[in-house]
């Protein structure tokens, strides 16, 4: 088989705000900590990222960066990129990446003397399906995209909205079991405020309802952590044909 790179140039802090943005799309469609009406850019400071994606302190979201973008940045480094969150600006991680991160290629195959982009990004999301533990013995053009998404759906937010950031439809993530613990812990809370304020006439009655959220939080931790989503659409996407033609379209070139 006769194949040409369709991607082999480093991204550069455009391409990685590309795909910090489009992160926060994909995210704001399912977290209600997220910011939607957010618009990130390079001048945005490090603490509207935060707040627009809802994010952890700069010791966890450095260890998460490094995670993500396969990267061993010191913590001293990041810690002069992300702090004081509100003077540092979004360039300056934006540039980090741009530097430090591979380029993501896309190898595609010339069907009949003529490159086939969608061809390539099968390969590609096949790959980075079994780079995260995907059987992908029976992965096909047909399968459907929820076959795999329910399981690894970081792989579709991350690593294949990547190829061609902004073009798939936001991600909608269904996850009942989290639903309902978030409810839990919402009510658990306000039962929490109004016993502290009953608790200026009935002493101490606030300790109870605080061990109660308490045991609340640790729960929804537990079942973030631990539970599956019922459901990972992209809009009309039903196939992983769907996907790769989509992706296919808006590939940088």
């Amino acid at each position: 088989m006769i194949l040409i790179t369709l991607r082999d140039t480093k991204s550069t802090p455009d391409d990685i705000l590309a795909i910090l943005r489009d992160e926060h799309r994909h995210q704001s469609a399912y977290d209600p900590g997220a910011d939607p009406d957010a618009v990130l850019t390079l001048d945005s400071s490090i603490e509207d990222w935060r707040i627009a994606c809802d994010l952890v302190g700069w010791r966890q979201l450095a260890a998460a960066l490094n995670s993500q973008w396969n990267l061993v940045v010191p913590l001293s480094e990041w810690k002069e990129l992300l702090t004081p969150p509100r003077i540092k600006k979004l360039r300056g991680v934006c540039e980090l990446l741009s530097a430090s991160s591979r380029p993501k290629e896309v190898v595609i195959p010339l069907v009949f003397g003529r490159p086939c982009p969608s061809a390539g990004v099968f390969f590609a999301v096949r790959e980075f399906l079994e780079r995260d533990g995907a059987d992908v013995s029976q992965l096909s053009p047909s399968s459907l995209i929820s076959t795999y998404s329910i399981n690894h759906s970081r792989v579709f937010e991350q690593d294949v909205s990547q190829l061609a950031p902004g073009t798939l439809p936001a991600i909608k993530i269904m996850n009942p079991g989290y639903e309902r613990a978030t409810g839990f812990l919402t009510l658990a809370m306000l039962l929490f405020f109004c016993s502290a304020i009953a608790s200026f006439w009935l002493s101490y009655l606030w300790i109870p309802f605080l061990i109660v959220v308490f045991v609340s939080a640790a729960w929804v931790n537990h079942v973030a952590r631990h539970s599956h989503p019922t459901s990972v659409t992209f809009g009309e996407l039903k196939t992983i044909r769907d996907l790769c033609r989509s992706l296919a379209a808006g590939i940088r070139t």
